[in-house]
This record gives structure tokens, C-alpha cells and sequence, in this order.
């Protein structure tokens, strides 16, 4: 068969990342006083000592540093200080207000990663008395403010302010090039169709990440060229609809040839009825076809089973499958994290993410290299410079990630190569193709 043109995006720091002895995701693993041996390590990190392998967090974040420090030894970029660039978090809420305690947890902990990665982060925290009109002209500034490479807003407001301003008006004024939250509906829009954009939603985008890992290290799935694993020939289970989550989600791994299952739902049915047994039923028939689950449902309103209050029981989950759950409730006492499927699930699996170091840290890394990305975003004319100054590496690269995909000749995929090589250095592209080559050659440069 002919080798077939291919036009999508090239690149991205995964092809390296996948490619390190010290990255396995397959950990054993003790938690709350049980060991797991199949558990997807989104953080690596452990109480004292390191003793099992490196996850996700731990090897992109000093990567990202590395990278930077880095920059001054490449001609083009060698003006660019990643401490200059901010990564920005909104907060709105009093002080006082539990509904937004989470979210002060969850800044501090995107505020140490972002440190780590060599950027600097800021936080602008407002009272609950903040209007729409004085967020639009906070929004404004730092739409502008050049040394600011992403922003977003911690949702949701607390107080007056969570009744009364529109966080989705808010967030769709976000200029596109710093939305690295993907809370913008354009961002979301431009998912959804498989197009050009600077960023993809941050937890979607990391669960993908955590099962791609698993898929190529352990089932020997190809790696596409835009550093994702192909999900072709599987049933995959998304459960979940959430505009930030569970609906992006479903998107994405319809891009990456999933035949999707699902997304679930609390209105899931079946010729036209929606009652709790109808519901259960298509729950179990779906799930149980699934060889890969991505919970985000969270809380549910209402136990499905009567013995859990876990959306997912055992005997929902296929033998074999991988478990992605990006859930957490804190619906039982209060205080420890639980997901949408039933630990007692867990033995069925093939694999799985825990409720701490799985999609959390994956998730906070997501928007720490969102964050990085931005910066060369907002230098993208030297991002451009340095592809131009390394015109033979950025083809060879090319050459090497199109013809292990298709398995074809490197001759067969010169011409390829050199045509997505033009797209990137083309200012008349998406920058996206510039960044995504830049990461891809990285690790060449620095040898």
C-alpha cells in the first residue's frame, strides 16, 4: 500500500518522554495500607524515601526546567528567561469561605509545580464582592501583559460573586493564546473538531497522556506522530459530560480512533425511558464492553447500586481492562478522596489510577507545560529561528516519528517531512506546529 500524506500535528515532548528507561507508569505501590502492582503513577512521588519508578510529574517537570536552562545555548532562543514568564491563577472568594478552600489547596500546589518547571507563578485573589465589570478590566491587562504566558480563573467564585458574574462569559474572553486551562468555548470548540489550537483541556488531556503510556509499554501500541498512542480496535468508556471533562474527553479519543463508548450520564436511557433499572442496566452493558473506563462523573446524585455508593462496581468492569479515573468525592466521611470505581474493582483490572497520584498530578503537570508552551507562544518568532537553525534535525526527527508510525521507508516519508518542516517555520501557521517541533527536537539538541 502507498504511504498516505499525513497532515496533523508532529511533535510534543511525549515521543521523548515515553522513550525513558525511568518512566514506567506500572508501579507497585502501597496505599492506605494496601499494595497495588498495577497502579498508573501520575506523580511519582512517594512518602520518604523514592523507591518505586518515576511518574508522569516527576519526569516532565524537571524536564521542562532542564529545557529552559538550556535555551541559552541555543542561538535564537538564548534572550528567553523562563523565570520572566507567569502562570497566573485567579481567585475569587473570601478568605473565610469553605467553598473555596479546595481550590486554595489546589493553587498552592499548581504554584510549588510551576516553580519547579523554571516559570514563576502569580496568583490574584479578589473578594466575593468583585463585579463583571471590574473582572473584565483585570482580564483586559492581562490579555496584554506579555510577561503573563497563561491564565485562568479557579473556578467556582465564592460568594456574591459565584452568584452573580458569568464565569463562562468571563472565561470566553480569554485570549485563546493564554487560555491553558481550555476554559474558553472556542478552546473547547477547536477540540472538539480535531483543529488547530494552542491547548487542550488539562485533565482530559492527562488522562489521555496516562493511558497512552500504558498502551505503548505494555500492549505495544503504535505511537502516532503527534505523541499520543493510537486507540484503534478499542472499546473505550467515557462516563461523564462535564464541558471541562467528560465531553472534551469523548472529543478527543474519537481523534485518536476510539470507538467510543458512551459519554454516561445521570439522563443515560434507552428507548426513551431513564428510570434508575433502565439506566443500571445500559450502565453494565457499556461497561462491561469497555477495555479502557475514564471516570469523571464525581458525585452522583443518587446511589445506582444499593450496597456502594461508587458509580462503578465490580462486576461492571471487564477482566483485563484500565481504569482512568479522574473522579473525586469526599462523600463518605468527609474527608478522604474517592473515585468512580469501587476499589473492590480493582483486582479485575489490568491496571489503574489511584484517587491520590493519578490524574491530580497528571493534571497539574498538564497546565504547568501548558504554561511553558505559552511562553514560547509568546516568543514565536525566535521558536522559528531556532527550527530554521536546525533545519536538518527538525526533518530528521520528522523523518524517524512518520516512518515508525506508518512502518514505512524513510524515503517514502522524506517529502512528508519536509512539507510539515515548512508549516513550521511558515508565520502564516499555527504557531502550535512551531512549538510542537520544538519539543520534538529537544532532546537532540541537548546531547
Amino acid at each position: 500500500m502507498s504511504y498516505r500524506e499525513y497532515k496533523e500535528r508532529i511533535g510534543g515532548i511525549n515521543h521523548w518522554l515515553f522513550s525513558q528507561d525511568d518512566f514506567k507508569h506500572i508501579i507497585s505501590r502501597p496505599f492506605r495500607g494496601e499494595d497495588y502492582t498495577s497502579v498508573i503513577n501520575g506523580s511519582g512521588l512517594v512518602k520518604g524515601e523514592q523507591k518505586y519508578p518515576k511518574g508522569y510529574q516527576e519526569m516532565i517537570i524537571p524536564e521542562l526546567k532542564r529545557r529552559a536552562d538550556f535555551f541559552k545555548e541555543v542561538p535564537a532562543l538564548k534572550n528567553i528567561n523562563a523565570a520572566d514568564s507567569k502562570v497566573l491563577t485567579v481567585l475569587v472568594g473570601d478568605k473565610d469561605d469553605p467553598k473555596v478552600a479546595a481550590s486554595r489547596s489546589y493553587v498552592g500546589m499548581k504554584s510549588k509545580t510551576t516553580a519547579q518547571s523554571g516559570l514563576s507563578s502569580m496568583m490574584e485573589e479578589f473578594p466575593s464582592t468583585v463585579t463583571t465589570g471590574e473582572m473584565y478590566e483585570k482580564l483586559e491587562q492581562w490579555n496584554s501583559d506579555d510577561s503573563i504566558s497563561i491564565l485562568m480563573f479557579q473556578l467556582p467564585f465564592g460568594g456574591k460573586a459565584g452568584q452573580e458574574i458569568n464565569t463562562t462569559n468571563l472565561c470566553n474572553r480569554i485570549n485563546l493564546a493564554k487560555d491553558g486551562d481550555g476554559l474558553n468555548q472556542t478552546t473547547l470548540g477547536l477540540m472538539s473538531l480535531g483543529a488547530d489550537r494552542y491547548y487542550d483541556c488539562c485533565t482530559p488531556s492527562g488522562m489521555v497522556d496516562l493511558a497512552s503510556v500504558y498502551l505503548v509499554r505494555e500492549k505495544g501500541a503504535r505511537l502516532r506522530p503527534d505523541g499520543i498512542a493510537s486507540f484503534g480496535g478499542l472499546e473505550v468508556l467515557v462516563a461523564g459530560r462535564s464541558n471541562i471533562v467528560g465531553e472534551p474527553l469523548f472529543n478527543l479519543l474519537k481523534r485518536f480512533d476510539a470507538t467510543t463508548l458512551g459519554p454516561l450520564h445521570t439522563r443515560t436511557g434507552t428507548g426513551g425511558s431513564s428510570d434508575k433499572e433502565t439506566q443500571l442496566k445500559v450502565y453494565k452493558e457499556l461497561s462491561q464492553r469497555a477495555d479502557i473506563v475514564f471516570g469523571c462523573m464525581g458525585f452522583h446524585p443518587y446511589k445506582i447500586h444499593p450496597d456502594t455508593e461508587f458509580f462503578f462496581s465490580a462486576d461492571m468492569i471487564k477482566e483485563g481492562a484500565l481504569i482512568i479515573d479522574a473522579a473525586t468525592s469526599f462523600r463518605k466521611d468527609g474527608r478522604k478522596p474517592y473515585g468512580d470505581v469501587d476499589p473492590a474493582a480493582r483486582s479485575r483490572a489490568a491496571a489503574f489510577t489511584l484517587e491520590t497520584g493519578g490524574v491530580g498530578p497528571a493534571t497539574v503537570t498538564k497546565l504547568v507545560h501548558q504554561g511553558w508552551r505559552g511562553m514560547l507562544y509568546q516568543n514565536i518568532d525566535k521558536v522559528r529561528n531556532a527550527l530554521k537553525d536546525n533545519k536538518s534535525t527538525v526533518v530528521a526527527t520528522f523523518i524517524s516519528l512518520l516512518a515508525s508510525y506508518a512502518g514505512a521507508s524513510k524515503s517514502d516519508v522524506t517529502a512528508n517531512a519536509e512539507n510539515l518542516y515548512n508549516r513550521a517555520i511558515d508565520r502564516n501557521s499555527h504557531p502550535v506546529h512551531a512549538v510542537d517541533a520544538l519539543e520534538a527536537i529537544f532532546p537532540a539538541l541537548m546531547k
